[in-house]
C-alpha cells in the first residue's frame, strides 16, 4: 500500500512539474532571438562630471587576476569610457565630449567612484550632466553615504524627430 501511495505522489508531482513546463515553454518563440537594429542618434554630447571627492584607490576592493580595481569607472550603454583617474578632484568639473553614440530610446550610465578612506564619516556624491548643444538631458547626482563607494546607474530617453534631437 504504501509503495503504491509513493508512486502515486511521484506521478502526481513530476507529472505536474512536467505539464507546467511543457505549457511555459508553448508560449516562447522557437529558434533564436533576433537582436533589432537600434538607431544611433548624433548630436553634440557633453558630459560633465563633478564629484565632491578625490577618488582614491579601494583597499577593499576585489583583486581578481593581475589587473588593478580603477578608482573611478564609468560606462555608457555597457561601453567604458576612458576617464583619467587623476582629473577627478573634489569641485572640479571634468568635461568629456567623445562619448559613444547614443542610441534612440533609453540609454544608461554606470558609475562607480571610490571616495579616500580619510572621508570614510562623509556622505559622497558624483553630479553627472548631459547636455546636447547646451541644452540639459540629465542632471542626476549619485550619492554614497559615510565613506561608501559611490556607485550607481542614471537612465534616460532619447527620442529622435527630424533635424534636431531631443530627450525626454
Amino acid at each position: 500500500m504504501r509503495f503504491l501511495l509513493s508512486l502515486c505522489i511521484w506521478i502526481v508531482f513530476v507529472g505536474g512539474l512536467w505539464l507546467y513546463t511543457w505549457q511555459r515553454d508553448a508560449g516562447f518563440p522557437e529558434g533564436p532571438s533576433q537582436a533589432q537594429a537600434v538607431e544611433q542618434i548624433k548630436g553634440e554630447f557633453l558630459l560633465e562630471i563633478t564629484p565632491t571627492f578625490s577618488v582614491e584607490k579601494d583597499p577593499f576592493a576585489l583583486q581578481a587576476g593581475t589587473g588593478d580595481s580603477a578608482p573611478f569607472a564609468l560606462y555608457l550603454n555597457g561601453k567604458a569610457i576612458a576617464v583619467p583617474a587623476g582629473d577627478i578632484r573634489r569641485g572640479q568639473v571634468v568635461r568629456i565630449s567623445d562619448l559613444p553614440d547614443m542610441q534612440q530610446g533609453t540609454n544608461e550610465f554606470y558609475i562607480n567612484a571610490s571616495p579616500p578612506l580619510a572621508e570614510n564619516t562623509m556622505d559622497n556624491g558624483v553630479r553627472l550632466r548631459l547636455t546636447d548643444r547646451g541644452a540639459a538631458i540629465v542632471d542626476h547626482t549619485i550619492w554614497g553615504n559615510r565613506g561608501a563607494v559611490v556607485s550607481g546607474t542614471v537612465s534616460f530617453t532619447l527620442a529622435h524627430s527630424g533635424d534636431d534631437d531631443h530627450a525626454h
